[in-house]
């Protein structure tokens, strides 16, 4: 059994001052005040590539880490 959940957020937007990423790390706060490991996952900070679906089974380094945050999450923001 787990003892510590896990809490994803992933979120933001490309403007300067983001007001979704704002709130977002409100809830993480409010996630982490009860206990929760929390972890932040910026869109501005994971440069994502665009999704081209001919492209080879082999995602960058910043898809296959955020891809394991959130599977390995208890719960996602």
């Amino acid at each position: 059994m787990k003892s510590q959940l896990a809490v994803v957020g992933l979120g933001g937007s490309m403007a300067q001052h983001s007001s979704s990423l704002a709130a977002l790390r409100i809830a993480l706060e409010g996630a982490a005040e009860v206990g929760a490991k929390t972890d932040l996952l910026d869109i501005r900070q994971l440069s994502l590539p665009m999704y081209d679906p001919g492209a080879e089974n082999n995602p960058p380094e910043s898809v296959r880490g955020m891809c394991d945050a959130i599977h390995n999450a208890d719960g996602l923001i």
